[in-house]
Formats: structure tokens, sequence, C-alpha cells
């Protein structure tokens, strides 16, 4: 599993933008998915199987099953600005699969970038 696709190391607070994951299995074999963002000792944010989207993608001749989701402007709002390594929040994917294996992502930094006026444009 991983999260180096597109944007996903990279989080603008008050904006909307998809995250993308590599899956190391078909989507139907996941029983549960739990995606958590961490920042700070704290629980941010969290997504689970019902909250993603799949598709496939052709790589190298290799088929790779991709989950992705967007964050909304409330969504990341909640984070807060990176002003130095240490601040920067954390996302780890975890998988439960029908036969009751539970597998983990390895834990990503994500920088989370200020915007200058974080009200949630309507």
């Amino acid at each position: 599993m991983n999260c180096n696709r597109s944007k996903t190391r990279q989080l603008g607070r008050a904006t909307t933008l998809v995250h993308y994951f590599v899956l190391p299995l078909a989507p139907e074999i996941c029983k549960e998915i739990l995606i958590t963002y961490k920042q700070n000792g704290e629980i941010v944010l969290e997504k689970r199987k019902g909250d993603l989207s799949f598709t496939t993608e052709q790589v190298d001749e290799k088929t790779k099953q991709i989950c992705y989701f967007r964050l909304s402007q409330e969504d990341t709002k909640a984070f807060t600005a990176s002003k130095k390594r240490t601040d920067a929040a954390s996302v780890q994917m975890r998988i439960l699969t029908v036969n009751g294996d539970a597998i983990r992502s390895d834990i990503k930094q994500i920088s989370v970038e200020d915007v200058l006026n974080d009200e949630v444009l309507t």
C-alpha cells in the first residue's frame, strides 16, 4: 500500500483535493479500509471503505488497484499548517480482509500548506 501518487504528500488548508492510494489487493477482498490522518498526536480525519471510490490503472503492463476520495474544504481546514517538519500530518491505511487478516501501510508524512484566509467558500 502506498500513497505516493499525485499530490497525496501535501495538503492545502481550506481547499478541496483528492488523495489516491494504491491497494495491495482487490477492493472486494477488503472487508474494511480505514485511512487515518493524525497531526500533533491527535486524529484529525478518518475515511472508511464506504467513503472511498475505486478504479484500476495500468502501470508498466500491471494493473494496479487504486482507491481515492475527495477532501472537502472543511476536512482540510481541520489541519494545522506545518511550520516545521515535526508539524507535518501523518497518514496510514489499514485493511481488514474478508478472511479476517489485518494489514497496514507504512506511515507517510504530509506537509500542510496554509492559506491567508481559511473561510469556507460557498
